[in-house]
């Protein structure tokens, strides 16, 4: 019987030691770990066993392959198994995942991530072409400890309602992380973005429209949720703006056919947002800038597989004094928004 006792009781005490040392570790990098700033949205409030919660997402919780090194694409992942995403900082004080690699980066800071499911496409560079059309590469999808913010009882809802719903004006989230040499993260706190963004389809296509009228018009909006006036310093032409793969656009449809090369000379307007104030923009998914390169050949956003997305993004001149970047809903060129 004391034989018995006594094993239960270490194995109390192996428990408490287990949760004391992960407070101690998330405390240790809350007070010790650079900080980063990353934007990210929140997709669900509730956790009925651990209080109100927000669940995150960011753009690099999926990764395409052109972000795997090349032993990735070699050798798979695994469920589970580590990686370690290199970090870059951008102007607007934001950051941004770059390369996913097996191996800690030897330059620069990154974060520390494990697998969620696998990624089992050994040797695939390898296969005859025509097999690789047929099984085009999916993103990986990687979680980095910094996927759940709990807040305060009741507020998780609140959250959800400031970020806006699918079809409503959406405000995204900034997280404030701490992270370790060693690439482990914690969130210790989170801020509002100034613009929140509409997407909707001004215009669909007919189906079985030619390949000049296959894509649909994207309307992007913009409002001014903070409480002083901005300045959005756009090119005409929308030449500010750019499309990017979201996390399920294969690597072989992320290049774009013709060079925008009317953007070389547009000239900047600034655009005045006052608080609440919205601007549209639209966006014409059938002009031959627009077109990706799928196997070196044109080919017209609207004639894509489904599970293609892409996502409309600003990359113009910095935006002084404005917090976070501009980025839309991700959407099919036929116009099917997620």
């Amino acid at each position: 019987m004391t034989g018995k006792r006594t094993l239960i009781v270490l194995a109390v005490v192996f428990q408490i030691a287990v949760v004391a040392t992960m407070a101690f570790s998330r405390e240790w990098i809350l007070a010790t770990g650079t900080p980063y700033l990353f934007q990210t949205a929140p997709i669900d409030p509730r956790d009925i066993f651990r209080g109100d919660y927000v669940r995150l997402d960011y753009l690099f919780s999926h990764l395409p392959p052109a972000r795997l090194e090349p032993t990735i694409l070699e050798s798979g992942l695994r469920k589970g198994q580590r990686v370690y995403l290199a970090l870059e900082q951008h102007e607007n004080g934001l950051s941004e995942g770059g390369m996913l690699y097996h191996n800690p980066p030897a330059n620069g800071a990154y974060l520390a991530g494990r697998v969620r499911n696998d990624w089992p496409y050994r040797g695939y560079h390898e296969r005859p072409a025509e097999e690789r059309v047929k099984m085009p590469l999916t993103p990986v999808a990687v979680k980095f400890g910094i996927e759940q913010y709990y807040v305060e009882q009741g507020r998780g809802l609140v959250m959800e309602e400031t970020r806006g719903g699918r079809n409503e004006f959406q405000l995204p989230m900034l997280i404030q992380a701490k992270v370790s040499a060693d690439g482990e993260a914690v969130i210790a706190a989170y801020d509002w973005a100034d613009i929140a963004v509409k997407t909707e389809v001004l215009r669909s296509p007919e189906r079985e429209a030619p390949a000049e009228a296959a894509s649909a018009a994207i309307r992007l909006s913009l409002q001014n949720r903070s409480e002083r006036t901005l300045m959005l310093p756009l090119k005409s032409g929308n030449c500010s703006f750019s499309l990017i793969g979201a996390q399920q656009a294969p690597e072989d449809a992320t290049a774009f056919a013709e060079a925008r090369n009317a953007c070389a000379v547009a000239v900047i307007t600034p655009l005045t947002l006052r608080p609440a104030e919205i601007h549209a923009l639209e966006f014409d998914l059938n002009q031959a800038h627009w077109q990706v390169l799928r196997d070196g050949k044109p080919t017209p956003m609207g004639e894509l597989p489904w599970n293609y997305r892409y996502r409309i993004l600003y990359h113009g001149e910095p935006l002084p004094g404005v917090k976070g970047s501009i980025v839309s809903q991700a959407f099919h060129g036929r116009g099917n928004v997620d």
